[in-house]
């Protein structure tokens, strides 16, 4: 049914129905109260695609995460979502893969189903063909990177401070008697590099030596795997930073099936506070990467800048340590 059977059902005006249908003041409580058992007693669905055309807004925030089974960035996406759904608005999500063109490809897609805005999850778009994708498809859309930064005058940030988390997590395990310290990481995007970044200073300045894998399996067992092959490179090792908790995850189960006593032999540090590290034997101690905070004000911002376009704003937050058992 559409507002003008609603209408002559009713025996009102379509504009009334309209009204009444977007919540607008000025209408008889009695008049409401019919129009509205109406709508309910047909089913009647809004065509939000139609409504969109008129508007000029389709009401869609589109959503871009490299990989879904990443409980990191999937959380975070939720998050914005469960934001922009409070707010009336329907999200897309896609899984856009860790392939540069392939990310550029989803947001022509998203550009084509003409979303009001959109969030990329993770550093990893922060690369030149996403950037390219953007200024071709995207240039009057507000979008907000979530951990990443691209130099484009739509696009907003929110990062966490990822150098200054690693180099605390290691200055802390400097402080407890930890000599030699390693890092075990996963991949090379901009927040990776970060914490390598931050680790390194930490080393330098307490003049030890770096022990690193700088490229490992992206899951608990590339973490376990990882860390077998770094207490063989390095039989000294007595503390390990891992760029993701899942990661260190697999690394504290290997290490204990292998004899080591956590934190006494060798103390282990995850990095984003997620659930993984409370579910590990012992639990794990965490840089936490204010994820919450993140996807709070990714959301904020948005929702601004789909106001006024104009608005663009970037913010670091800070990381803090959350210690527990393996540290």
């Amino acid at each position: 049914m559409t507002i003008y059977d609603i209408a002559r059902q009713v025996g009102v005006s379509a504009s009334t129905v309209s009204r009444v249908i977007n919540k607008r003041p000025g209408i008889n409580a009695k008049t409401r109260e019919k129009v509205e058992k109406a709508l309910s007693e047909s089913n009647f669905s809004i065509n939000e695609a139609a409504k969109g055309l008129v508007n000029q807004s389709s009401r869609m925030i589109g959503i871009l995460v490299s990989d879904i089974r990443n409980q990191h960035h999937i959380e975070g996406a939720y998050m914005i979502e469960q934001y922009f759904l409070e707010k009336g608005y329907c999200s897309l999500l896609f899984n856009a893969g860790s392939n540069k063109e392939g990310m550029a490809g989803y947001i022509k897609l998203l550009s084509s189903r003409r979303v009001d805005a959109l969030v990329l999850i993770g550093s990893i778009f922060q690369n030149d063909e996403v950037m390219k994708a953007i200024g071709n498809y995207m240039q009057k859309v507000p979008v907000v990177m979530q951990n990443g930064i691209l130099d484009l005058p739509n696009v907003s940030s929110v990062v966490s401070n990822d150098e200054q988390g690693a180099y605390d997590a290691v200055v802390h395990l400097y402080n407890k008697g930890k000599r030699k310290i390693a890092f075990i990481n996963n991949n090379d995007t901009p927040s990776n590099l970060k914490k390598l970044a931050g680790y390194r200073k930490a080393c330098r300045e307490s003049g030890m030596e770096n022990r690193e894998i700088l490229r490992c399996e992206d899951s608990f067992s590339g973490g376990a795997a990882a860390t077998d092959e770094l207490v063989r490179m390095y039989p000294d090792v007595d503390a390990i930073l891992y760029s993701v908790d899942t990661l260190a995850a697999g690394g504290v189960r290997l290490l204990i099936d292998k004899g080591f006593t956590i934190p006494d032999d060798i103390a282990l540090f995850g990095t984003d506070n997620s659930p993984f590290a409370l579910i590990t034997n012992p639990r794990l101690s965490s840089v936490d990467t204010k994820l919450r905070e993140l996807s709070n004000a990714c959301a904020d911002i948005l929702s601004r800048a789909i106001e006024d376009r104009s608005y663009r704003k970037n913010i670091q937050i800070d990381c803090s340590l959350v210690l527990r058992e393996t540290t």
